[in-house]
């Protein structure tokens, strides 16, 4: 299940860094691709949601998943600080710290005991399902946003 998880992440992941390959760079700091975010906002929030899991992976190898209390109440609110600390950075900084985080959860996701993938943790996930959730789901669902973004801004 570990390769499968890897496999999804690692293509999920190309499909997000293809869409990038399509941003003009004069349009990285525009707001619009998701409600005000500019594309650098969403590579601070993918990042920022990459280092989630791994800070979860970490908790659950170090027999300590139940202190993982991650509620999707606290979504909003990190959401807008990931926003907050994203406009500080420039748009090299994000994708440097997108490289680094995706770089980190994908070790931690190789790394892991299989046996691990079903323990839940303090917010009644599965280590697995947090893979999932911050991982290629999440770059799924903002890849979505980038090629919608860039498809309907080429059409009048």
């Amino acid at each position: 299940m570990i390769d499968e998880l890897l496999s999804a992440l690692d293509a999920k992941r190309d499909d997000f860094l293809d869409a990038l390959g399509t941003v003009d760079a004069d349009l990285v700091t525009v707001p619009g691709v998701m409600d005000d975010w500019s594309v650098r906002d969403l590579v601070v929030h993918v990042a920022a949601w990459a280092e989630h899991a791994s800070h979860a992976l970490d908790l659950a190898s170090s027999g300590r998943g139940a202190d993982f209390d991650y509620s999707t109440e606290q979504t909003d609110a990190m959401n807008e600080r990931i926003l907050a600390e994203g406009r500080t950075i420039s748009p090299a900084a994000a994708l440097a710290r997108e490289e680094a985080a995706f770089a980190a959860f994908r070790e931690r996701v190789a790394a892991l005991d299989e046996g691990l993938l079903g323990q839940r943790l303090g917010n009644g996930d599965t280590a697995a399902d947090v893979i999932r959730y911050d991982g290629p789901e999440h770059y799924a669902e903002h890849t979505a946003h980038l090629r919608a973004w860039f498809e309907d801004d080429g059409e009048e």
